[in-house]
């Protein structure tokens, strides 16, 4: 993920959280950040301007928060067995969403460390999780291909949106909570309207399958990423790939993120770049 303070930060199965910040010629690792006991499956920083922070779940069950400025551990949270496999942080930096592997979404206190509330998707293995930018929402990703969108506040189930025959391995909000963009399993990238919960499009173009996506600043593009080792950015309007990254990675691409300010996206893979 990128955070507004300009660092980007990424997990390995190293068990570590790494920070990194860029320069226009370079990109320079910032802070190695150890907690976790097995690999990191999942990170994200908050969108706050105040307050540099950013979370991120691992195998080994736990939560923790860090201090993007200090590089330390502020908190962590013993989730228990399978109830975080991904996560997101809310816009304010209060909460934080978990996608567990028995098909709930998990709302934890930032401060307290304790579970909020448990909303069941009717699914099976959350692989994706991500609050709207409003603070309003949360929507996640399920093996099956599942799409589930939730209200914050009254943890009711507000959609089901259809369109993927295979997991959803990614999924983002636009900067206006209006869209939604998932990638799946089954090579696809999916468009929502989330006025009308319907699907406004469905972009062919990945050879396998989707791993990571995210909208850019002002939403007129997005970029997607997956085991095909290509990065593709996106026309909104035109629904069109526009670029297409074949020769950047040598492996499988994990993640994709745009800096806040604009201009630029970073990609991360398996080839450890």
């Amino acid at each position: 993920d990128w955070a507004p303070n300009g660092q980007i930060i990424t997990g390995s199965c190293d068990e570590l959280v790494n920070t990194f910040t860029v320069n226009e010629a370079s990109v320079e690792k910032k802070h190695v950040l150890k907690g976790h006991r097995l690999g990191v499956t999942s990170v994200c920083a908050s969108a706050a301007e105040t307050g540099a922070v950013a979370a991120s779940s691992a195998m080994d069950s736990y939560i923790r928060i860090w201090d993007l400025e200090r590089g330390e551990q502020v908190r962590a949270i013993d989730a228990a067995p399978v109830e975080a496999w991904c996560v997101s942080l809310s816009p304010d930096g209060k909460a934080i969403a978990s996608g567990s592997q028995t098909g709930s979404v998990n709302l934890w206190c930032c401060e307290s460390g304790a579970k909020l509330s448990s909303m069941s998707a009717g699914s099976k293995f959350i692989m994706c999780v991500a609050f709207s930018p409003d603070g309003t929402r949360v929507a996640c990703g399920a093996e099956g291909g599942a799409v589930s969108v939730f209200d914050r506040e009254s943890h009711k189930l507000v959609a089901k949106l259809p369109g993927h025959s295979l997991s959803v391995r990614a999924l983002a909000f636009s900067s206006d909570s209006a869209m939604l963009v998932t990638g799946s399993e089954d090579g696809l990238v999916n468009l929502y309207d989330l006025h009308s919960h319907t699907q406004a499009g469905s972009l062919d173009g990945h050879s396998a399958w989707v791993l990571g996506c995210a909208f850019a600043p002002g939403d007129t593009h997005f970029a997607s990423c997956g085991a095909d080792q290509t990065v593709r950015t996106w026309d909104i309007a035109t629904r069109k790939s526009i670029q297409n990254f074949d020769s950047v990675h040598t492996e499988q691409v994990w993640g994709v993120a745009f800096d806040p300010r604009g201009g630029r996206f970073c990609s991360v893979s398996d080839d450890k770049t």
